[in-house]
């Protein structure tokens, strides 16, 4: 006699749901189910083979973030006390020249989604006749929810200040094409360097991708570059930061903005980007004098290279920290908010800033 494994088990209105992925339960009636799952909550609803599924608050994929060191790869970390590198909750970095906008935005995200009324019609209207008006009523009420939650925001600009802001991309464009793009968060001091290929420090990083884009519910006329920073991403819009965490939306004015730029030497253990520079070689576990410590085996030889290291600063509490594998990345950026006045003076240069409620 053989065991088999059953892959659901009833009680009553309640499933239980087993896979690969893990374990899940739903509950409901024929044409009406709430459930969860290892990827995340969900309605179904239909009958006889017409269905509509949707995903509430779907649980993000886990970034397969390491340890890096001054910066390399380790599994003897437990000597190093990380100490985490963010910013303060979105609605607490708060610019005082963006308040009205800023109170728009928030109010528009709060905004009851209409959209489940539509699901609850569709599951009282559960016969098959009415199950397309069911699904077109939810079809609906989505498109409503997006006027209802988005803001506009139009900037007027001259022929004086459209060079300008092409200038401005000009320095991102440095950043975005840089091979490899890494979010810190956290770091720590080594204490036996010998473990560590003799870096000084550990760092917490993750692969980010930085592009033009815009936050949800927000409309512009205008490119809009965007650093993803953890939990929040960071919005550069021509005359503010709008600092970005689900449905709580910050800003911080180019005028309070602090940016550091530097380089840095990094130990890298894994893949070394096309646009690095190699200026040096280590090894995993290290001796006093340098040289490879010879009571390890595989005790490989890495190298060191040179990345650019961002930093994003503002006295209202934003603190994040970037690693760019290009070096000298950032010093046109930074040079070009410290000259120029385009970005938190609009008014002097023909920008014209308005919001439009929908």
């Amino acid at each position: 006699m053989g065991f088999y494994f059953r892959k659901s088990i009833s009680f009553g209105g309640l499933r239980i749901n087993f896979s690969k992925s893990g374990i899940g339960a739903s509950v409901g009636t024929k044409g009406f189910r709430f459930g969860i799952s290892p990827r995340g909550n969900y309605v179904r609803i239909g009958v006889n083979g017409l269905y509509y599924k949707t995903m509430i608050g779907k649980r993000k994929s886990t970034n397969n973030t390491v340890l890096h060191e001054q910066n390399m790869q380790t599994s003897q970390s437990s000597d190093v006390v990380m100490h985490e590198i963010e910013s303060n909750d979105a609605l607490d970095i708060f610019d005082s020249n963006s308040q009205e906008l800023l109170y728009e935005i928030n109010k528009k995200y709060k905004l009851f989604p209409l959209w489940t009324i539509g699901v609850a019609i569709t599951v009282l209207l559960s016969s098959t006749s009415f199950m397309i008006i069911g699904l077109l009523s939810i079809a609906a009420l989505y498109l409503l929810d997006k006027y209802r939650k988005t803001t506009i925001i139009v900037y007027d600009i001259d022929e004086a200040a459209e060079s300008k802001i092409q200038a401005f991309y000009d320095t991102f464009n440095e950043i975005i094409s840089a091979e490899r793009k890494w979010h810190i968060s956290a770091s720590g001091q080594v204490r036996d360097r010998k473990y560590h290929a003799g870096a000084s420090t550990l760092i917490h990083r993750s692969h980010i991708s930085i592009n033009y884009s815009l936050p949800k519910y927000i409309k512009t006329n205008v490119k809009v570059p965007c650093i993803p920073v953890g939990k929040q991403k960071l919005y550069f819009f021509p005359d503010k930061i709008l600092v970005v965490k689900r449905r709580k939306v910050g800003a911080v004015s180019y005028g309070s903005l602090i940016l550091e730029c530097s380089n840095t030497r990094f130990i890298e253990d894994g893949i070394v980007p096309r646009d690095t520079t190699i200026v040096d070689k280590t090894w995993r576990y290290v001796n006093k004098s340098g040289g490879p410590d010879r009571r390890f085996k595989n005790n490989k030889q890495l190298p060191v290279v040179l990345y650019s290291k961002l930093h994003f600063r503002s006295d209202t509490g934003l603190n994040e920290l970037i690693q760019v594998s290009r070096p000298d990345v950032g010093n046109g950026l930074k040079e070009y908010l410290n000259h120029s006045d385009f970005l938190y003076a609009k008014e002097r240069d023909g920008i014209e800033e308005q919001s439009v409620v929908l």
